[in-house]
């Protein structure tokens, strides 16, 4: 329900905003800068997909779960889509994602609650750590044929 309010909202709110910032600026001048914008959301998401892409391959060559670098990578690519939605009001909330310290704060604390389940079915953090024993007997096994 609330996703189809929003859909109905954003809209609405988006044209007065147009139109607010059009008559105060011009509508010419409104127009380029929804322009640019979308222009930027398209720069975005293409650099920055492959900077994630080389980032999560760099992270597990080291053998690292590149949990927090997938989710920023998304944050960056939900945010350059809202800079291709014409409109004032998905612009800013799309800057304001695409800052580096929101992105991160936002991606460890989606972590930190467990919201995304690791491969094994853990959430992350709640699995043993080094010092604990959890599910692994370390020892040293023959094959027979």
């Amino acid at each position: 329900m609330r996703f189809l309010l929003l859909l109905v909202l954003l809209p609405l709110i988006e044209v007065a905003v147009f139109a607010q910032v059009g008559g105060k600026l011009g509508a010419m001048t409104a127009v380029f800068m929804t322009l640019c914008t979308a222009f930027l959301g398209v720069f975005l998401i293409k650099t920055q997909g492959f900077r994630t892409l080389s980032l999560v391959r760099e992270q597990i060559a080291q053998g690292q779960m590149p949990a927090q670098t997938v989710l920023s990578g998304l944050m960056v690519f939900i945010c350059g889509a809202l800079l291709l939605i014409p409109g004032f009001v998905t612009d800013t909330l799309a800057l304001i994602g695409l800052l580096p310290f929101v992105r991160n704060t936002l991606a460890a604390a989606i972590l930190q609650k467990g919201m995304i389940i690791q491969p094994g079915g853990q959430a992350p953090g709640q699995g043993p750590t080094k010092g604990e024993s959890g599910n692994v007997i370390e020892g040293q096994y023959r094959r027979e044929d």
